[in-house]
């Protein structure tokens, strides 16, 4: 009798890291020139700002749209450095990092992710509340309530659900949560992932390092787990992008405040 379940495709198993990819030295250099490329594109896209008046030096202020521009000319180079640099840190291909074509596996582990990840940031922002009676609110949606005109709003949300997702997974997950398994058990580099992730949006103010940065450092994890259970980069940009995409819905939409 014919075996019809062998004719199932099976689920990717996760492709063990190569003992030379990922070398701690290398890693730290590469991570130090992300670092670079990310602060001198914005340094550099500050003083145009400056020089053409797009941003006011004497009234100290810069304006929703030359803040978001400033954070998309910092996304490109930075991508395009992580696409360039990380097959020759990892040692192996991009598809073989999970740049592959999704299926309907990887597909529904991004809409999961997206789920808990929405539980854990919540649920952990809504105790640390509960203890601090502080409402502190992070930075990008400080920005939203400031958006007037419909080309700030499309920008936002090119950044929040396009350019953020494409951009930090590569960093945060392909890169970091890989180079932390390398020489850690999964769940710390989930962790150390994670935190790292929560530092880098929690804001200016020691509060909203606890805050804001406490629940996103629980989304962070949830998205390093996403990574390691479809080992496919875009479930983690599914999760990243739909986690941003229902606040914003909320919002413009039904007009509920973030």
């Amino acid at each position: 009798m014919e075996n019809n379940s062998a004719s199932l495709p099976s689920p990717p198993s996760p492709t063990p890291l190569r003992p030379s990819g990922f070398n701690l030295w290398a890693s730290l250099a590469f991570l130090l020139g992300a670092v670079a490329i990310a602060l001198g594109a914005l340094f550099a896209f500050l003083i145009f700002a400056v020089f053409t008046g797009e941003i006011d030096i004497h009234q100290r202020r810069i304006g929703p749209m030359a803040e978001m521009v400033g954070t998309i000319v910092m996304y490109v180079p930075l991508g395009a450095y992580l696409l360039i640099g990380l097959p020759l840190l990892a040692r192996r291909s991009l598809r073989e990092l999970g740049m592959r074509v999704p299926g309907w596996r990887e597909i529904g582990i991004g809409l999961f992710g997206a789920l808990l990840m929405t539980l854990a940031v919540n649920l952990s922002g809504a105790a640390i509340i509960a203890v601090t009676h502080r409402h502190d609110t992070e930075a990008a949606i400080a920005l939203l309530a400031q958006l007037k005109t419909p080309l700030e709003q499309a920008t936002f949300i090119a950044i929040a659900a396009l350019f953020a997702p494409l951009v930090e997974e590569l960093g945060f997950r392909v890169f970091l949560f890989n180079a932390f398994a390398r020489y850690a058990p999964v769940w710390l580099a989930a962790v150390l992932s994670g935190v790292i992730f929560g530092l880098a949006h929690f804001g200016l103010t020691p509060w909203q390092l606890l805050t804001v940065g406490v629940p996103l450092t629980c989304g962070g994890i949830v998205l390093a787990l996403v990574y390691r259970w479809s080992r496919c980069y875009w479930s983690n940009v599914i999760t990243h992008a739909t986690f941003n995409a229902l606040p914003l819905t909320l919002f413009f939409v039904f007009h509920v405040k973030p």
